[in-house]
């Protein structure tokens, strides 16, 4: 979560009535709310920001990321699994969360934004094909 500066939360304001008591309050969120047009963009960009802090500190690896989608690859598996336990634990401590059923761990074959990576060679995973088949 990406807190809202205090100054710009009235921004996010919203009405909501209880639905048992019909009484109406006005709200406003304090982080980043999902939903908001620009919020993968403004989302996107601090978390490169702070990925660029680990990067300073793991030079080794090679870290790709699209809004909030991490590709994180080095030179041997044992690298690999040592820089994701470090990325995790940074990711967690700056109070980001991830996903175990998305993480693909160790792995020399890899789904990344719907391309299919291994060994330096990219192609379109197979829920790709299947939906450019299916286009009429």
């Amino acid at each position: 979560c990406i807190p809202l500066d205090r100054n710009s939360q009235a921004m996010f304001a919203f009405e909501w009535e209880s639905p048992t008591t019909r009484r109406k309050m006005q709200l406003t969120w304090t982080v980043l709310p999902q939903g908001f047009k620009n919020s993968p963009t403004v989302f996107g960009n601090q978390l490169a920001k702070e990925l660029e802090l680990w990067k300073k500190e793991n030079p080794e690896g090679k870290v790709l990321q699209y809004v909030d989608d991490i590709l994180l690859a080095a030179e041997t598996q044992e690298e690999c699994l040592q820089m994701t336990i470090s990325l995790l634990n940074f990711l967690g401590q700056g109070g980001y969360h991830t996903s175990r059923s998305k993480a693909q761990i160790g792995k020399e074959t890899v789904i990344y934004l719907g391309l299919e990576i291994s060994q330096g060679q990219q192609r379109l995973g197979n829920d790709r094909k299947e939906a450019v088949c299916q286009t009429p």
